[in-house]
């Protein structure tokens, strides 16, 4: 290799390093993460205490206490930990980005005009930023520094956590507790019914015992063991779903309580919950003794919790299995029909002439195994279960001597979710799911074989 070849190859090389030290090396004035211009400085968990956050026109003033959360405008109140967590350290991972535009006239197109959702944070008395949090879009949220026109991206944060009315901040936690301190459990209806459980510690050889029977006003043999299992559970993550506030006693029925439940923990503290009136289609109050404060609990969210002594005893209207199951018979006015087992096979015998879809009727045979009801009804008068002019009377045959179910269907509860039904003519009627009273009482052009 000459002279020449040899300076060529080094200036070739020297040039390759120059052009990847001018790709790698920002251009004047170019941004970076560091060099990056921000609108406001970069919070910390040091800059600021307490957030207002303005939705609908309406302010919200919540202040970080330590490791909890309160508010202190337009009520003083506990704040949703785990919100108000969210939203504060959200801010501190909040980084900007670009600035998409300059023009008010597209404040609103961002969710960011002057009644947007406004932020400010401040630092005992003093604002350190005051922000409009808008919409997100492909991860980024808009955001707008109050009294400028500039739109930025920043990441890091997102509206829905900001975008809450008071309410929405407000701790809606009725009670809560360690499931497994649960010691005693008492319930208690406003006419007279009472029922005491309890629960021995667990041990450490494993899972704790089952809750036991110690008294009750109303028989409740066989006991349904997963019945304070789920009251216990419930109480001890309890969240309202809403507040009513200035509700009065009279009103609320809890001056005289529908259902008073008792929990009382390992440690001698006890939770007691007051459930009174019902408001609307829905809705019910709730307090906790001692506490002025009214909850409003949808009825989903009470049904675990809503029971009364009687709701302890087992549940099952019939447990015939599939292989002893002989005859089933529906009496439904002009869809009454009889299915009867012959050999392996399952055949419609009745009405004379009529012909099933053969593949049809194991949802029928197969729904008298551990049948069970949702409840008891409240009012047991044939008039009020419509049992006095029965929907329909269901009879199941089994092999088994003595093993058979016949029972009475009646009207609807008011929710339309639920038949009453009778078993066996006795004097307790129940609650059963719709769903699983009208597989069995099927109109005979469903079952026909087309």
């Amino acid at each position: 290799m000459n002279r020449k070849t040899l300076i060529a190859g080094l200036v070739f090389v020297g040039l390759i390093l120059a052009t990847v030290v001018l790709l790698r090396s920002p251009e004047k004035g170019a941004r970076t993460p560091e060099t990056a211009p921000r609108p406001i400085a970069k919070l910390t968990t040091d800059s600021f205490d307490t957030l207002e956050v303005t939705k609908a026109k309406a302010t919200t003033v919540i202040k970080k206490d330590g490791e909890s959360y309160k508010i202190l405008q337009p009520i003083t109140y506990p704040a949703d930990k785990d919100a108000a967590k969210l939203a504060f350290e959200s801010l501190t991972k909040m980084e900007f980005g670009d600035i998409v535009s300059d023009q008010k006239a597209r404040h609103g197109e961002f969710e960011l005009g002057d009644d947007g959702l406004r932020v400010v944070l401040k630092k005992g008395d003093k604002a350190v930023a005051d922000l409009r949090i808008g919409k997100t879009t492909n991860q980024m949220t808009m955001t707008r520094i109050e009294g400028k026109d500039d739109v930025w991206t920043t990441s890091g944060l997102f509206k829905y956590q900001f975008d809450k009315d008071t309410s929405a901040w407000r701790d809606k936690t009725i009670t809560s507790f360690d499931e497994k301190d649960a010691a005693k459990l008492q319930i208690t209806t406003k006419a007279g019914a009472k029922i005491v459980l309890s629960k021995p510690a667990p041990t450490d050889a494993g899972a704790g015992p089952d809750w036991q029977l110690v008294e009750s006003t109303v028989k409740v043999e066989p006991f349904d063991k997963s019945v304070p299992t789920g009251v216990v559970s419930q109480l001890a993550t309890w969240k309202a779903n809403d507040f009513a506030d200035g509700a009065k006693p009279e009103d609320t029925g809890l001056d005289a309580p529908e259902l008073t439940v008792t929990v009382i923990l390992r440690n001698g503290k006890e939770q007691t919950v007051l459930v009174g009136k019902k408001k609307g289609d829905e809705d019910f109050y709730v307090k906790t003794a001692g506490n002025p404060q009214v909850y409003l609990v949808k009825k989903y969210n009470l049904d675990r919790l809503n029971k009364r002594p009687i709701e302890f005893r087992d549940k099952t209207l019939c447990n015939l299995k599939g292989d002893e199951l002989t005859e089933v018979a529906v009496a439904h006015d002009k869809d009454s029909f009889t299915l009867s087992k012959q050999g392996k096979d399952w055949k419609a015998t009745k009405p004379a002439g009529f012909t099933a879809d053969d593949s049809k009727l194991s949802n029928i045979t197969n729904a008298f195994s551990e049948w069970k009801a949702q409840g008891f009804a409240e009012e047991n008068s044939p008039k009020a279960t419509g049992l006095a002019k029965p929907t329909a009377a269901i009879a199941a045959k089994s092999s088994v001597k003595g093993h058979a179910c016949q029972f009475k269907v009646g009207g609807e509860t008011s929710d339309k979710s639920n038949y009453f039904v009778q078993v066996d003519n006795q004097p307790d009627i129940y609650t059963v799911a719709k769903w699983s009273v009208d597989r069995i009482i099927v109109k005979l052009d469903d079952l026909k074989k087309k």
